[in-house]
């Protein structure tokens, strides 16, 4: 079974779970953590509670918010477990593509996963600029 660990400075984690919840329906192998919000004990604490009530046979992808940031680099420790894979630039496509496979994903699969969350990332300006009509028309 894959497990999904989301993380996150503050309440972005929880919002993304409340909103992936909404399109996709609720999931049991889905968990969000804010550090810095829930403090009573440390992220890390939290997150490898919850990863040894797994299934040692689960894998594991852990998506936080933003490279470099302090959320990613605590969790950077908990890779010395090989079952663990961690995807920083959390957003809501990558988050649904990866909560909509059923089955163990591969490195193409994962990469494509990726790659399609990278490109929801729009300027619609832009895109809007391209494709008006130059002769005055409407899209």
């Amino acid at each position: 079974m894959n497990q999904i660990l989301l993380a996150s400075h503050g309440e972005l984690a929880k919002g993304m779970l409340q909103t992936v919840s909404m399109l996709i329906g609720e999931l049991d192998n889905i968990h969000a953590f804010s550090s810095y919000r829930d403090d009573e004990a440390g992220l890390l604490y939290q997150m490898n509670e919850k990863i040894n009530s797994f299934n040692k046979n689960d894998k594991i992808y852990i998506l936080s918010d933003i490279f470099g940031g302090s959320v990613n680099n605590e969790i950077l420790t908990l890779l010395n477990k090989p079952n663990i894979t961690l995807i920083t630039g959390m957003n809501l496509m990558l988050v649904v593509g990866i909560a909509t496979q059923a089955e163990r994903i591969s490195d193409d699969e994962l990469a494509r996963i990726i790659q399609e969350s990278q490109q929801g990332i729009i300027n619609c300006n832009t895109l809007l600029e391209k494709n008006t009509n130059t002769e005055g028309d409407d899209l």
